[in-house]
Parts: structure tokens; C-alpha cells; sequence
């Protein structure tokens, strides 16, 4: 698959109290301020939830975002001013690392001022009371990357140690000075890397556009699969397991080490399984090359490699 560019002309970056999953209340919350150290939760708790194939973000510490730094392309609707097609960066203050990217939305949309529309998934439940989370953007689940506690390494420098150019104390660190452009892409540069390996799932293109793609990519859950589709080669050879297409026997230099790795149990089924532990290199995988792995997936329930075998009489 292609390499994605993501949109670098409207870009945000906003800094959250550090939390493993951001999909409601955890325990012993660091780094978001006053607020969050008195009451045990910031709004930001939800910014990962997946919400009717949306997720829906909140800018600590009012909800709001200063939408002329970003672009002069402000649109109105009924929940206020916003932007659309918004890259936005978020990250989390660690005490002894400072600021560190630990996760992204593409395309965005980002509201100007708090929004509060009595969703029901937005109540937090805490201290006796019932609290609502606003928030001011959204984005589609499939374009929301949250980074594993784990893998969170990439700095968003401070300012005072880098020659004036970071993050001050606001929790927004907005991009439109000249000098600030070298770190901005260099940043970018990290979360485009990050997307390309997401997206290089060789599954990835053939369910681009499946509406039951419900889930928020992990860094996590992007260097097992990677992981898993290694084993999977050494196991069964660098060749389509259903015709015997070998890349480098026809491609030579070009073609070596190349293959497609598909899913014999569609992921979606498989990572919500009963008792499911992690794919299965020998048993989950499968090796084929790029004319099986479509034929594969010719139906919406993918045919059995078995099946596509018998075709070719094999």
C-alpha cells in the first residue's frame, strides 16, 4: 500500500493528563495539573473511547482551542465555530521526561469552545456525582492512533531548553511561527512513520472501507501484528501458500522477502473471540500472494484458502 502524507497545513498539538487507555476513570493520574490530582479525573478520559465510530476529544484545561491559529477556514454549525481536517498531536506530561507524544487524531474536527450535549457516554460517574465530559473535536474511530504507556518516547522539547523553540505552560502548543516549522515536521515526520505501519497491514487494503472496522489502533496492537506476520513467513515460507508464487523467482532482487500475510479468521472476529490470546502465527496466518489474497477477498466473508485451492485444481 501506499505511503499516507498526512495534511501538515492545519495541525494542533495538546497536552493531556498521562492515562494508559483514555477510555474512562484510572487510578493514580499524573501530570494534569491541579484539577486532576483533586478530583481524580480530567475530561480528557474519554479522548480514546469509541463512541458510535467516533471519538470525541477534550483540550485541558477549558475546551478550547484559538481556531485562527490553526487556519482562517472556520466554518459554523450548531454546536459552534470548528475546522475540519485537523491533524491533531496529543500529548502527556511525564515528570522526569517532560511532554511526550502518546497519541493522534486525523482529520478532525475542532470546535472553538466546549461542547455539551448530554451524551450519555460522556458521564463520569465519580465522588457520588455524576459529571459530564464536554468536548470540542471528533474524529472517526479508524483515525484515531493511541500510543502503548509502553512505546511513549517521542519529546515535544520545552521551550526554556530548546533555544525557545517547544512547548510553554499552556497546554496547547499551536505551530504558526517560522521557527517553529523544523520541530513541527520532525514530529510529524515520528506520526506519519507511526500511521505507515499501521496502515501497512496487508489486511489493511482489503477492508479499507469495511464499516465494521470499529476498533482504535494501538501502537500495541501494531508491532505484534508485525511481529506475527514475521513468524508466520519463517513458518510457511516466503511464497503464496495457495498457487506457490514466489516474488523473487520472478522479480529477483526486487521481489525478495516479499509476501502478503492474510488472516484466515477475519481479525475482527478473531480479536474478539472467546479465550483469544493473541494471533496465532501457524494457525491464524497465512502466506499469499497479491492476485489469492484478493480473490480471498472477493465476498464479504472471505473465502477459505482451501477453497481458492480447489479452484486452481491444487
Amino acid at each position: 500500500m501506499q505511503n499516507i502524507s498526512i495534511n501538515r497545513s492545519k495541525v494542533v498539538f495538546i497536552n493531556l493528563t498521562e492515562m494508559d487507555e483514555y477510555n474512562g476513570l484510572e487510578a493514580n493520574l499524573k501530570g494534569g495539573g491541579r484539577f486532576v490530582e483533586q478530583n481524580g479525573y480530567g475530561h480528557e478520559i474519554f479522548n480514546f473511547r469509541h463512541d458510535n465510530g467516533k471519538c470525541y476529544g477534550y483540550t485541558p484545561p477549558y475546551g478550547k482551542i484559538n481556531l485562527p491559529r490553526i487556519s482562517n477556514a472556520i466554518n459554523h454549525d450548531a454546536l459552534g465555530d470548528y475546522i475540519d481536517d485537523v491533524f491533531v498531536v496529543f500529548t502527556c506530561s511525564r515528570e522526569s521526561e517532560g511532554r511526550i507524544v502518546c497519541g493522534f487524531y486525523q482529520q478532525a474536527r475542532v470546535y472553538a469552545e466546549p461542547v455539551n450535549d448530554d451524551r450519555s457516554t460522556r458521564i463520569i460517574e465519580i465522588n457520588g456525582q455524576s459529571v459530564f465530559a464536554e468536548y470540542n473535536i471528533v474524529c472517526n474511530v479508524e483515525n484515531a492512533i493511541l500510543i502503548d504507556r509502553n512505546d511513549r518516547a517521542k519529546q515535544l522539547p520545552h521551550s526554556a531548553r530548546n533555544n525557545g523553540v517547544g512547548h510553554g505552560q499552556k497546554s496547547v502548543w499551536y505551530v504558526d511561527k517560522p521557527e517553529r516549522q523544523k520541530l513541527k515536521d520532525d514530529l510529524l515526520d515520528y506520526v506519519e512513520m507511526l500511521i505507515n505501519q499501521a496502515n501497512s497491514s496487508d489486511e489493511y487494503k482489503h477492508h479499507l472501507h469495511d464499516e465494521s472496522r470499529t476498533y482504535i489502533t494501538s501502537t500495541k496492537q501494531i508491532y505484534r501484528s508485525q511481529a506475527a506476520k514475521a513468524e508466520c513467513i519463517r513458518l510457511k515460507g516466503c511464497h503464496c501458500n495457495i498457487c506457490g508464487f514466489d516474488f523473487e523467482k520472478t522479480y529477483g532482487e526486487l521481489g525478495k522477502g516479499y509476501i502478503e500475510v492474510h488472516h484466515i479468521t477475519p481479525i475482527g472476529k478473531l480479536s474478539t473471540a472467546e479465550g483469544y490470546d493473541g494471533t496465532d502465527p501457524q494457525n491464524d496466518l497465512i502466506p499469499l500472494c497479491s492476485n489469492c489474497h484478493s480473490m480471498i477477498h472477493r465476498r464479504k466473508e472471505p473465502y477459505q484458502p482451501d477453497e481458492v485451492k480447489a479452484l486452481l485444481g491444487k
